[in-house]
């Protein structure tokens, strides 16, 4: 068999395993990975569908050669099994979403960290951790030179590095006392250039923009 059709059979093979890594890449964010870390996962997922998916085909590929010989010159053909391939599309559609709702969301670890196993998250910094486990939208952002907002959160940057956050119905704080004064549009943008130092979660329902706390 030709090396060419060897090695697009095998990349055929692999193709759901890859695709799930990608899925995964997509919806959830994590500790920055090398190439050879992204190889390495995808070949763990095709190893993992294919665990699952082949047993009920008889542990069988889903795919094989068949040898042809029009007119005395010898080829190779694909045979695909188009009900193996389904399965093996959805089994990786699911355990994409699945895998990346329990990294956004964090239910392995917090389960072990209740039985003291660890004390890790699955997200990539505490960033994300403070971002995704509060359930307050209003924010009282305190920027370098003394400038100080207020505003509902709707966006925050995957990575602190970044350290960007969009917020809507923003206001300034103008004085000691609390007075605010309201940005007139539907939000701003600050980004790492404004230097944010700190950022207070606050009740919902209380100092929220639009009036005097």
């Amino acid at each position: 068999m030709p090396g060419t059709t060897e090695a697009l059979g095998v990349l055929l093979l692999l193709l759901p395993g890859f695709s799930c890594a990608y899925l995964i890449q997509r919806l959830a964010v994590r500790p920055q990975q090398t190439e050879l870390d992204k190889v390495i996962e995808a070949l763990l997922f095709s190893f993992l569908l294919y665990l699952i998916a082949s047993p009920f085909f008889g542990y069988s590929l889903p795919l094989s050669w068949k040898k042809i010989s029009p007119d005395g010159i010898e080829q190779y053909a694909f045979q695909l099994n188009w009900p193996y391939w389904a399965v093996l599309a959805a089994l990786a559609f699911a355990i994409g979403i699945l895998h990346s709702s329990n990294l956004n969301h964090d239910w392995l670890l917090r389960l072990l960290r209740r039985f003291r196993i660890t004390q890790r998250t699955a997200r990539s910094s505490i960033w994300n951790d403070a971002f995704q486990d509060i359930s307050t939208s209003f924010v009282l952002v305190q920027l370098s030179g003394d400038r100080t907002i207020i505003g509902y959160l709707r966006y925050y940057s995957d990575e602190p590095e970044d350290a960007s956050l969009f917020l809507e119905d923003a206001a300034w704080i103008a004085d000691d006392q609390g007075t605010q004064d309201p940005i007139d549009g539907p939000g701003i943008l600050l980004t790492k250039q404004a230097g944010i130092e700190s950022i207070s979660f606050l009740n919902t329902g209380k100092n929220q923009p639009g009036g005097k706390s």
